[in-house]
């Protein structure tokens, strides 16, 4: 039961997460908080160590180079699920990612539009790498 309610609550987080950052480039404080908090319904020491894989966003962050919502977005959900879990919903995140920018990149080649832009959301791609990372 407990395990139910940790997927419902962490699917909703990322969802919300996802959502605001589709919508307004941010993504509220508070929902890493709750992930945090959701994550602490299975807790044990070892998923601690997910929290490390947080550190280059932190990095990137401070050198404006990202956002640092998603950094605690991460460091968030892989303390939910523990480092193993963690990596393998952050790769599947960041290889999505990767993937729709060279797609979006070569739409906007062949259309012969400008093929500077502005920024993509990363929680949208979060959200769909730590949700099947969860289920797995």
């Amino acid at each position: 039961m407990a395990t139910a309610l940790q997927g419902i609550l962490f699917a909703v987080c990322l969802s919300v997460a996802a959502w605001t950052d589709i919508r307004s480039r941010t993504i509220p404080d508070i929902v890493s908080v709750l992930i945090a908090v959701v994550g602490l319904i299975h807790f044990s020491p070892t998923r601690l160590l997910g929290l490390l894989l947080a550190i280059p966003f932190f990095i990137a962050a401070a050198r404006g180079r990202g956002g640092l919502g998603d950094a605690f977005l991460i460091a968030a959900s892989s303390f939910l699920l523990g480092p193993r879990r963690g990596i393998v919903g952050l790769l599947l995140a960041l290889v999505a990612f990767c993937v729709f920018h060279i797609a979006a990149c070569a739409v906007r080649m062949y259309r012969k539009r400008d093929r500077s832009q502005a920024g993509m959301p990363l929680a949208p791609f979060l959200a769909a790498g730590f949700l099947t990372a969860y289920f797995i």
